[in-house]
């Protein structure tokens, strides 16, 4: 970084936002835009002891670090408006929950720049004390360096795990998969246990569960030698679900899974990558093709702060000679 006391530019300080921003002031001047903001993100930038600053441009100038925490479907944009505010050198962390397709094209809109783009995802609650929050980072070593740097000692730790950008994203929508899947299904069991009246039983049977099922990657051979008689289950709890007028996609889901394990008949396979491999063939890909989703479309924003930010990295453009 060119100076002693670094500058990092954050857009922007919701919850999270502020909270990751406040555990870089011990060690940067950390800049955020007001433009288009509420009453509320300024009180929350203003307790994170942030600084405000009149525009885009204002923002990225002279800037080590730009910080995108922003809702998701607004990452590209973004992105993009920062660069037409004139970013072309410095570190851009985007820290937003994005698959891999979409970090990369996030990457690609750089190119021709001497700026560093790393692939950050955070894990964990707003960032208050040390031990809760993990900001994982992949990219160039001396990016991944820098914003390291910005946060040790802090209540955020910063994990390089991969020079790769997209390896951060991927890690975080693994983690979302099972997470957020996991919360959606216990919704699912609840409202059908509901249904029936035995939703108590159920929270009570809930109590007994104390086993990480993430942290055994190791068990898997051993469901996928039970496969063949869970789908049956799980078709049933389906028809379940259905009857009681409640989603079912999600569990037809886990038939699908169960479907592509059910050949291991009682006999466990000998590792891990044969049960993923098998999956990316129900699924109708070969082993290391491209993901078939594509990239979430753009969408158009609905309030005055990303209106704001357009408009500003527009002005900032036109002051450049763009």
């Amino acid at each position: 970084m060119s100076r002693t006391r670094p500058v990092v530019a954050l857009l922007h300080p919701g919850a999270m936002g502020a909270a990751v921003g406040q555990q870089a002031t011990s060690k940067a001047r950390v800049l955020w835009l007001p433009e288009g903001r509420s009453a509320a993100t300024a009180a929350r930038a203003d307790d994170a002891g942030l600084q405000p600053v009149a525009d885009l441009a204002t923002l990225v100038r002279d800037t080590d670090v730009v910080i995108s925490l922003c809702p998701p479907q607004f990452a590209d944009r973004i992105a993009a408006a920062v660069l037409a505010a004139g970013f072309d050198q410095g570190v851009f962390l985007d820290a937003n929950a994005l698959i891999p397709q979409r970090m990369a094209a996030i990457g690609e809109l750089f190119a021709g720049t001497t700026v560093r783009v790393i692939d950050g995802s955070i894990i964990g609650p707003p960032p208050t004390g040390p031990g809760t929050t993990r900001l994982y980072l992949a990219g160039p070593t001396e990016g991944t360096t820098a914003v390291t740097d910005l946060f040790t000692g802090s209540g955020l730790e910063a994990v390089p795990i991969s020079g790769e950008v997209g390896a951060a994203s991927a890690l975080k929508t693994a983690q979302a998969v099972f997470q957020k899947a996991s919360r959606a299904l216990a919704g699912l069991a609840h409202a059908l246990a509901d249904h029936y009246g035995v939703g108590d039983i159920l929270t009570e049977e809930g109590r007994r569960y104390h086993r990480p099922i993430l942290a055994e990657p190791d068990f898997l051979p051993t469901v996928a030698a039970r496969a063949w008689r869970w789908s049956p289950e799980m078709t049933e709890a389906a028809e379940a679900l259905h009857a009681a007028d409640l989603p079912d996609a999600m569990i037809r889901g886990a038939v699908e899974v169960l479907d592509a394990w059910a050949a291991y008949r009682d006999t466990p396979p000998g590792d891990t990558g044969t049960l993923f491999t098998r999956l990316r063939q129900a699924a109708g890909q070969e082993p290391g093709s491209a993901a078939r989703c594509e990239p979430a479309s753009p969408v158009e924003p609905s309030d005055e702060a990303l209106r704001a930010l357009d408009q500003s990295a527009r002005r900032s453009g036109k002051g450049q000679g763009a």
